[in-house]
């Protein structure tokens, strides 16, 4: 293996590991969601902010090693498809199965925050629902309701 295959599978290696850490994470946030716990929820979204600051980190040693190349703005599929032609193939079958891993994880991720999202948002619908129903007994709450917190 090249040193820039070998190079490119270790840090798609180490992207994938975090993927599959952040895709447990959503997940374990979807359940606090469900059963109310707020102290766990932000424990996890702290550790998500430290995972995703992580995934990114990653990502810009990525960017570095395919400038270096020449490879600078190139997808994952491109790069594949570009050593596959050079008769790379055999080389490329960490990369191609990795990749294909790393876009199932990202898949399964998106599919998971959008849930939680709406989730979110019901809850947010239910509490004014009951606040407006506190503050016509002229009961007023202590703070106020913002999606951001």
């Amino acid at each position: 293996m090249t040193s820039l295959h070998k190079e490119l599978a270790d840090i798609l290696q180490e992207e994938k590991k975090l993927l599959k850490e952040l895709y447990s994470l959503v997940s374990k946030e979807r359940d606090a969601i469900v059963s109310l716990d707020s102290k766990g929820l932000e424990g996890i979204l702290r550790e998500k902010e430290a995972l995703l600051v992580k995934i990114s980190l990653w990502e810009k040693e990525r960017e570095k090693l395919l400038k270096r190349e020449g490879l600078e703005g190139k997808t994952l599929s491109e790069i594949i498809e570009i050593f596959s032609k050079d008769g790379q193939k055999e080389e490329m079958e960490i990369l191609i199965e990795t990749y294909r891993i790393m876009k199932s994880f990202l898949s399964a991720i998106e599919e998971i925050q959008k849930i939680n999202e709406q989730l979110i948002d019901h809850s947010l619908i239910h509490i004014g629902t009951a606040l407006k129903f506190f503050e016509s007994f002229g009961i007023k709450p202590k703070h106020s309701l913002s999606k951001e917190a």
